[in-house]
Order: structure tokens, then sequence, then C-alpha cells
């Protein structure tokens, strides 16, 4: 994998390219400021309030996770105008974009800087998390479970205090695996390597 990832250059790489690719050196490891510095690459799209493009969100909060891995921290500009940035665009009912998944993921982001004062926003996010779980303990799809058990994490909460119908959302991955070893059989091979 490693292989691959540093052989692989990115042609004409969107900012969220960029990000992928770092947190994927960093998952594995690799230094991200090396094969292209990618955390350079992050740093020359912040306008000093946020990342990327200004009529998204999704750029910002993936921004936060390499450059806090790369170690930058609470005080740094770039990461205290982006959670300001990443804060702002949160819904009155608590959601980004309306999604489980970008919900899910803001939550993680904010989790990575408490002392920003991101505490009302991280319990209105998780309340529409609680308000998107069905009777059946999955947030909609697999994909959105992995999510909502990923922001679960980052709540320090444990899955089982979202059980419902004595299922928590790990049943309901399990439920989603098919006899393969993958999830969701009946969706295309790279959503399923994605789920």
């Amino acid at each position: 994998l490693l292989s691959y990832i540093l052989s692989s250059p990115l042609s004409a790489p969107s900012l969220t390219d960029h990000e992928r690719k770092a947190m994927a050196l960093l998952s594995l490891g690799k230094n991200p400021y090396e094969n292209g510095d990618h955390i350079q690459a992050i740093l020359s799209k912040f306008d000093g309030s946020q990342f990327g493009e200004e009529n998204l969100v999704n750029d910002d909060i993936f921004a936060i996770f390499p450059l806090i891995a790369s170690g930058y921290g609470e005080s740094d500009a770039e990461i205290t105008a982006s959670i300001s940035f990443i804060v702002s665009k949160q819904r009155e009912n608590g959601s980004w974009d309306g999604s489980v998944d970008m919900t899910s993921a803001a939550i993680q982001a904010l989790a990575l800087t408490p002392s920003l004062s991101t505490s009302e926003a991280l319990l209105k996010a998780r309340t529409f998390l609680v308000e998107a779980q069905g009777i059946d303990a999955c947030f909609g799809n697999s994909s959105a479970t992995s999510w909502a058990l990923q922001a679960i994490a980052a709540l320090n909460e444990s899955p089982s205090g979202w059980e419902k119908s004595d299922r928590t959302p790990q049943d309901c991955l399990a439920s989603a695996q098919a006899s393969d070893g993958g999830l969701d059989e009946d969706l295309d091979v790279n959503s399923r390597i994605w789920a």
C-alpha cells in the first residue's frame, strides 16, 4: 500500500487530494512533508480564515486532521480560524450539510481542538446524530454508520451507549457484511471498498 501511495503522483491535485494523501501517509507512519510536501500544499490553500473553497466545509474539516497530526495546534492561526469557520457552517439542527457523514467528520475535527470553545457545537452535533439514528441503531447506510461510529469514538463514548432495539451501530455494520467479507454486496466495488 505504501509503495502504491508513494509511486502514484497526484495529477492536477485538489486540496482534498492533498489532504487524503497526507492522512494516508501519516497513517502509515510516513512524513507528509516528503513526497510532494502535502502539508505545504494544504497550507497554500489557506486564505486567512478558511481552507479551499469558501462554499465548502469538507475541505476545512479534512485540513484539520493532517495539520494536527503534523504538529500544528490549537494556538496556530490556521487551526483557530478553520475551526471557527467550521463552527460557523453548522446548521441550526446541529448538522453540517444535513449529513451524518459530514457531521461525524466535523465532530472528529472539533474533538481534536477542545480548548477552542467547541463544546456547544459538539453537543448540537451529537444531538443531530441521536435524532438521525434509526430504531434499528443504524444511521442509514453502512458508510454513514461507519462515520457515526468514528464520531462516537471522538466523543469518548462507547457504541453500547447508542444501543437501540438490542442492537448497536456495530451490529448494523456486521449485518451489512457479505460472505466475501465486504460490506453492502449490492454496491459497486469502489463503494464497497470505501464502506
